[in-house]
């Protein structure tokens, strides 16, 4: 009877151990609200159509040299289209170049026009349209040397993009990579259902070239700042708190769109949103934590 007894009372709290261990899991999770996941996906999806704007900036000058030309300045625009063949986000725009110095200080304005009936697409299988203008000055290398990209009717996938960005090299002379300062004013996306995220940010990035360009990541060091309205007009403020890393590798072999690693704490309407993208691995998943709480979301990417 004791025995009877005691397996009871052991099956009793063998029962109340599990619903313990099982409140204490759910009350570590989070229940998103609809403009939590709007927040999420709106902030991550910006975070990405602004890093491709400054990748394809970053190419598009990269490519022409003098030798493209005789070692003569050209004396208008020049059609160097057959040097994007292998880039994939490039290869069926019209990309001319109007160079205005050369030599050690080298200087121009490259234009990229993407066809108005959004055949050009990428190895993603997304469509771009528009023209991106992009104004450079001095060696890309070279501390002080500044790309600066504006948009005219440019939609990537049906999002329009706006906005004037600067890239200004400031690599230290001891730094193993490239860096570059990120400023964004009067950035803006429009997206198919007509709501808007705006946004002006100072970052700092890296360019981590690898052996090959599909190697290459960009990473957002930590200290970085965004500022702007949500899709249903919010103010926000994104602090990046550790390194955000883009990584080529993940965009080609598994589309992925995002940071695949790093953490930015997002804030809008006195709410505290953490994001974190993980440890590296191709994905689409973010960890977002609210007040102690913890849950993994996918990101769509298209912000609608």
């Amino acid at each position: 009877m004791k025995n009877s007894t005691s397996l009871k009372n052991l099956a009793y709290m063998m029962v109340a151990v599990v619903m313990l261990l099982a409140s204490c899991s759910d009350n570590n999770k989070i229940n998103l609200t609809s403009d939590d996941s709007a927040n999420v996906e709106g902030e991550t999806t910006a975070d990405s159509y602004m890093s491709d704007a400054a990748d394809v900036s970053t190419e598009a000058v990269a490519a022409p040299s003098d030798s493209q030309f005789g070692g003569r300045e050209a004396t208008g625009p020049v059609d160097i289209s057959q040097l994007f063949r292998e880039n994939t986000r490039l290869s069926c725009a019209t990309i001319t170049i109007e160079k205005t110095s050369g030599g050690a200080s080298p200087a121009g304005v490259i234009t990229i026009v993407f066809p108005s009936n959004g055949s050009c697409k990428d190895f993603r299988g997304i469509a771009r349209r528009g023209t991106i203008t992009i104004t450079y000055t001095g060696p890309r290398f070279v501390s002080g040397s500044k790309i600066v990209t504006t948009f005219t009717d440019y939609y990537v996938g049906g999002v329009k993009v706006e906005g004037t960005h600067t890239l200004t090299n400031i690599t230290p002379t001891t730094a193993s990579f490239p860096r570059f300062t990120v400023e964004i004013v009067g950035g803006k996306l429009t997206f198919l259902n007509g709501k808007t995220i705006t946004r002006a940010q100072s970052f700092t990035r890296e360019w981590q070239r690898g052996a090959n360009p599909t190697q290459d990541k960009w990473v957002l060091l930590a200290g970085s700042t965004a500022s702007g309205s949500t899709r249903n007009g919010k103010e926000y403020l994104m602090t990046v708190t550790k390194d955000v890393v883009h990584s080529r590798a993940c965009m080609v072999s598994n589309q992925v769109f995002i940071a695949v690693s790093g953490e930015k704490v997002f804030t809008t309407e006195n709410k505290q949103i953490t994001i974190n993208f993980g440890d590296g691995a191709c994905d689409n998943i973010v960890t977002i934590t609210i007040n102690g709480k913890s849950k993994d979301v996918t990101i769509n990417g298209d912000g609608n």
